[in-house]
Parts: C-alpha cells; sequence; structure tokens
C-alpha cells in the first residue's frame, strides 16, 4: 500500500508516534511518503526512523510563546497572517506531491498540510491524536477557558477538517474508541532507577520560578532542565540547564520527579517509566490545562498551583501503574492496526 504520513514538528510527541509507528509500515511493507510541517527541526531518532522513505518539509502554524509560560495571543495571530502566503504555497505543493504519489491512505497526525481538505481530498484519511480527545462529546468541559477552548477547536479545524476518520489516544482509556499512547519505541531500552533529581521540560519558557524557589530551600537536589538554550540569570546552582535533547530519555528514566508542562507525550512517558509528575500547563492551551486536570482526577500526577513542595509529597500511584502499563505497551500495535483496518474498510 502507497501510504502518505504527514506530521506536525511542533512537540515531541507527533514525532514519537510515526517513530513508534514506522517499523510496522515497514514490516508490512508499505511505500511511505512523509510531510513534515512546522518550524521546529525534527529530533535525530525521528529523523534516524525515516531510512528510506522520502521525506518532505512543509510550513505549517505556530503557537508563539509569550515568555511567561502562555500562549502570546497577538504573536500567534501575528505569525499566522504573516505566514499565510508560505502555509498556502505548501498546500499546494503538498497535493501536488501527493497526487503525484497516487497514495491508496493518509495518516495525518495534527498535520495541516494532509490533514486539509483541499490537499488529495478524493484519498481516504485517518487523523490520529491526543488531542481529539478532550474535544470529545463525551468528556466534561473545563469551566471558564473559553479563549483556551477556541484556540484548540481553531487549531483542530485547520489541522483536522479534511480527514475522514479521527482516532484519538490518550492517558486513560476513557472508553472503548480511546486508544492508548504511542510511547517512543526506544523508551523500554533505557535503564529505570530513581537518583533523586527532579526532571524539568518547558516546551514555553517562563515558568521556573517555583522550581528555582524549590531548589534555593534544597541546594543539595540536583534538577536537570530542558528547553533552554541557555541558562536564565540568576539561576541556583543545583539547577543544571541541559541543551543535549538525546539525554532526555535517560533522565527522564532515572529521575524521581518529572516537573514540566503538560504535554501528553512528556506526562505518558514518566508515567510509564514509574515517574510522579508535577505539571505546569501552558496558559492559553486548553490541552494542557485538561490534561493536568484529568492527571488530578485519576491521581496520576498534580497541577502546580503554589509550592512545589508540597506537590512533590504526594506518592506514585504504583496501583494505577500496575493497571495501565500493559495498555500502554500495546499502544503502537493498537494504533496501527486501528489505522489499516479503516483503510481496510474505507471503500
Amino acid at each position: 500500500m502507497r501510504i502518505v504520513y504527514g506530521v506536525q514538528s511542533t512537540g515531541k510527541g507527533h514525532l514519537a508516534r510515526f517513530a513508534a509507528l514506522k517499523p510496522l509500515f515497514d514490516a508490512d511493507e508499505h511505500e511511505l511518503l512523509v510531510i513534515v510541517s512546522g518550524l521546529d527541526e525534527p529530533p535525530d531518532y525521528f529523523l534516524g526512523s525515516i531510512g528510506s522513505s522520502r521525506c518532505e518539509r512543509m510550513t505549517s502554524f505556530h503557537m508563539a510563546d509569550d515568555g511567561l509560560g502562555g500562549i502570546s495571543k497577538r504573536k500567534t495571530a501575528k505569525a499566522f497572517v504573516t505566514n499565510m502566503p508560505e502555509l498556502l504555497s505548501s498546500l499546494y505543493r503538498g497535493h501536488k506531491l501527493i497526487s503525484a504519489f497516487d497514495p491508496d491512505l493518509i495518516v495525518s497526525d495534527f498535520d495541516p498540510i494532509t490533514g486539509s481538505p483541499m490537499v488529495a481530498p478524493s484519498v481516504f484519511k485517518v487523523g490520529i491524536g491526543n488531542w481529539a480527545m478532550p474535544r470529545g462529546p463525551q468528556v466534561d468541559r473545563l469551566a471558564g477557558l473559553r479563549f483556551e477552548r477556541f484556540n484548540v477547536n481553531l487549531a483542530a479545524k485547520l489541522c483536522t477538517s479534511g480527514v475522514d476518520v479521527l482516532l484519538s489516544c490518550h492517558l486513560y482509556p476513557y472508553d472503548e474508541a480511546c486508544l492508548p499512547p504511542i510511547l517512543r519505541p526506544d523508551i523500554d531500552d533505557v535503564a529505570r532507577a530513581n537518583r533523586g533529581h527532579l526532571l524539568v521540560y518547558h516546551s514555553f519558557k517562563g515558568r521556573l520560578e517555583p522550581i528555582a524557589a524549590y531548589a534555593r530551600r534544597h541546594k543539595n537536589r540536583e534538577i536537570i532542565v530542558y528547553g533552554y538554550e541557555s541558562p536564565p540569570l540568576n539561576m541556583p546552582e543545583n539547577m543544571h540547564f541541559e541543551t543535549n535533547t538525546r539525554r532526555f530519555l535517560s533522565d527522564l528514566a532515572t529521575c524521581d520527579t518529572y516537573v514540566g508542562t503538560a504535554g501528553f507525550q512528556s506526562i505518558c512517558e514518566a508515567f510509564y517509566l514509574g515517574k510522579k509528575i508535577v505539571v505546569q500547563p501552558i496558559e492559553g492551551h486548553y490541552e494542557q490545562k485538561w490534561n493536568a486536570a484529568k492527571l488530578e482526577e485519576l491521581s496520576m500526577g498534580w497541577w502546580l498551583h503554589g509550592d512545589l513542595e508540597t506537590d512533590l509529597e504526594h506518592p506514585f500511584n504504583e496501583a494505577l501503574h500496575e493497571q495501565l502499563a500493559p495498555w500502554y505497551e500495546s499502544g503502537v500495535r493498537t494504533c496501527y492496526e486501528r489505522i489499516m483496518w479503516y483503510a481496510g474498510n474505507s471503500a
């Protein structure tokens, strides 16, 4: 089967899903055309997973960081308008590339090119991703977040309005349709331990103060921070700012607690590895706040509202981990089989 796989490069979850699914596509001898949209440069594990498949880069929209841990409305709107000509050009180029490839199936992971109704509209499209779950009709809405919900609904329309079937995966099996998370393929290769350090990851910068305050009170505790090109001023000496992302999974597997933004992939990987979780959802980002609320509801993690020290006292939910770990482990195969089932029954 000839398959186009479109993936958004913003964040790491979309790329990790592809890296995990790619060996299954290869095993069944499908021919892939990979389209990567977004401004972020894909990490090595994704680039290595592409192998001999053809890969094309395209333009996408992005949410701009306000520097305070949230989404800047003004900068995001400006970036959207500024990038619109290039995005339209990518839609046209993507349509030509895909039409020439003549695929039997398109898989789109929050990618505005392959998910657009203007691109290859005659080809059956399966959308996949965690962002579908908070928008589902069966889930409770978080109160008082009209702007955040507007953001996620607009992004979803831009990225999924052309898909025929939308598959949702999430951190907990809310219903029979909810698929397990797709963990990165090398997650079981790392040695798990608890060396006592905190692992901090911020996809949006500006939420370090409660962590720095904790570090100043606990000078003997190592805190490893990802997401910053250089250390901000006046940070405690026990906060180590790591820029080598190849070390991230190992540092996560050996930490005591994951502290950071509430992106789906990070919290799922942390929970699977048996780590306590304290999250700081991005302001203006509905899905991240929904993730944070669900973590607390399920006692999988905690939403940092004030003092980090208090949240670190909560124990890890061993019973829930024992229940969900097999479900997480089935994620890659389950999602792949669901995609291929829809592909085979699309006529």
